[in-house]
């Protein structure tokens, strides 16, 4: 079997959504729980039963969709790290690359593109 380890930030948001569902509904924070447990025994035992089409877009990185949430992961030798979990109405974080660059990275000048072949 595959072992499951849990990253602190995807360990914190289960433990807030927990928190926050018991505060409004204990059904639905039991019905959390379990859709936990199953994730994580699912990736124990089928290590590839995530896909790549809802969630990481890096190298590597899987989502496997349990409920109304998406448990971000990636594989490292025999274990499985969840990175990330999500509500499936959540927006996945994904850095701002225009937020990244440094000023100084700015285009300077203009660009001349007359010898294109492309003609609108």
């Amino acid at each position: 079997m595959t072992r499951v380890k849990v990253s602190k930030d995807a360990a914190d948001f289960v433990r807030s959504e927990a928190a926050y569902l018991r505060r409004r509904n204990p059904h639905a924070a039991r019905s959390f729980a379990d859709t936990v447990r199953r994730a994580k025994e699912v990736l124990r035992t089928f290590a590839d039963a995530g896909n790549v089409t809802h969630g990481l877009q890096i190298d590597g990185g899987l989502t496997l969709v349990v409920d109304a949430y998406l448990f971000d992961y990636m594989r490292e030798d025999r274990d499985v790290n969840i990175i990330a979990v999500r509500h499936g109405r959540m927006l996945q974080l994904t850095p701002d690359v225009e937020e990244d660059l440094e000023d100084d990275l700015e285009l300077k000048g203009s660009y001349d593109d007359s010898s294109s072949t492309f003609k609108p």
